[in-house]
């Protein structure tokens, strides 16, 4: 799904759009736990959207470790100035939805966004 047809259907606003705008993104995930992220999605996955209500520093860090090209909050959130600096200098495109994450990711499901591939560990 190309991230305008991620911004369209979650009516999202763009925070920061530094990055690989043209990406093709597969696959999302929805955490508001960094550590289940970490511990689920694998950096060998094709392009993994983030979905969190999480809006400090340690969201951009997880996209950062787990190469995940745009974050998405959600509940139309307040992100951090420094927060938003950290995704551009490191080229994560971060946006938000007024939606909250169960209806986000409804709405990303029915147009064709798959979850993203985990194992049972």
């Amino acid at each position: 799904m190309k991230i305008k047809t991620i911004i369209d259907v979650t009516k999202a606003e763009i925070l920061q759009k530094n990055g690989i705008t043209d990406i093709d993104i597969k696959y999302a995930f929805a955490a508001d736990l960094m550590s289940d992220t970490l511990f689920i999605i694998s950096r060998e996955e094709e392009p993994v959207l983030l979905i969190s209500g999480i809006t400090d520093q340690s969201v951009v860090r997880t996209a950062i470790i787990l190469d995940i090209p745009v974050v998405l909050i959600v509940r139309g959130k307040t992100v951090p100035q420094k927060t938003i600096e950290l995704a551009k200098k490191n080229n994560i495109i971060m946006l938000k939805t007024h939606y909250i994450m169960f209806v986000t990711c409804g709405l990303l499901y029915k147009e064709g966004l798959k979850g993203a591939p985990w194992q049972k560990r």
